[in-house]
């Protein structure tokens, strides 16, 4: 299973239960919440603070990957965006089956599960949900949330994700 982590207050839910998966990708801080694969980083102070696990592989923008083990994502999707969106895609070039974001509360929350200041009221902007869209197409993508987040993907309940999970074992 592909799992890619948000940093919205609704992955806690999963995030300290959910046994490790095939692929598990996290966006900025995540390995501190839990063990993941690989982590995407969007913005150069985040990319600069996160301290290096060498059982991680790390993804940033191209500008940002100069600065020591951080690989360069050059997908053109790239310009825009935010660290779960570059998380969604790397997945996309690594694996083409479908891929659960969690942690995804666009429209619903601008909080974060690392309880860093927002700068803007809103974390995503509809030219990311169109990324977002665009993505689905590469691969198969749900949003996992009991709520309904402004996403152009389907949305799925924590229950029925489970049950996906269990059947996939």
């Amino acid at each position: 299973m592909n799992i890619c982590w948000f940093n919205g207050p609704s992955a806690e839910l999963l995030a300290y239960v959910l046994p490790p998966q095939d692929l598990e990708l996290g966006c900025n801080h995540f390995q501190t919440v839990r063990p993941v694969h690989y982590i995407c980083a969007y913005d150069q102070q985040v990319v600069e603070s996160i301290k290096r696990d060498p059982s991680i592989g790390y993804y940033t923008r191209a500008e940002h990957a100069s600065l020591p083990y951080w690989k360069p994502v050059t997908d053109p999707l790239v310009r825009g965006i935010n660290s779960g969106l570059l998380s969604v895609i790397v997945a996309t070039h690594m694996s083409k089956d479908p891929i659960f974001i969690l942690g995804c509360d666009w429209g619903l929350s601008v909080g974060s599960i690392f309880k860093y200041k927002m700068l803007s009221h809103r974390k995503y902007t509809n030219a990311m949900r169109n990324v977002l869209k665009k993505l689905s197409e590469r691969n198969l993508i749900f949003v996992v949330n009991d709520a309904v987040p402004d996403v152009p993907v389907p949305v799925i309940k924590t229950a029925e994700f489970l049950t996906i999970l269990n059947n996939n074992r």
